[in-house]
């Protein structure tokens, strides 16, 4: 069985007022998914995020594109742990195409209530977290 050594993720949350960018999975049930993957060995959140952009969707980003949103610590079924780096970008108008076929259908944008059932459970959580903040009650 192959495992990845490095244990940490980027991703990319692209939207525009309500609407999110999300890559359908190809899966015979719908799943969504977000721009990005694992960091290769010394590879900084942004830059791995910067290269995975563009090899799913052919969109160069540089860092002054990404604004960072959060990271998360996750344990998985197998009890190993890995982190998830979290950023948005306002770039909506950019060419995003599928670059990898062979992984995803197409790209869609979908309101984010309806895009989050679809999503990983780290993900949907961060894309709520991002729609809809805490409200304070004084």
């Amino acid at each position: 069985m192959k495992t990845n050594k490095n244990k940490e993720k980027s991703r990319l949350i692209v939207y525009q007022g309500d609407e999110l960018m999300v890559l359908q999975k190809r899966t015979h049930k719908l799943k969504y998914g977000l721009v990005g993957g694992f960091l290769k060995e010394k590879e900084s959140p942004e830059i791995a995020l910067i290269r995975e952009t563009y090899e799913e969707t052919l969109v160069e980003l540089s860092r002054k594109d990404l604004n960072y949103q959060c990271s998360i610590m996750i344990r998985s079924k197998n009890k190993h742990k890995f982190s998830k780096h979290y950023f948005t970008c306002y770039e909506h108008n950019k060419p995003y195409v599928i670059a990898e076929p062979h992984k995803f259908r197409k790209i869609e944008w979908v309101n984010w209530k309806d895009a989050i059932a679809f999503l990983s459970k780290s993900d949907s959580a961060v894309v709520t977290s991002l729609f809809k903040p805490c409200k304070l009650i004084y």
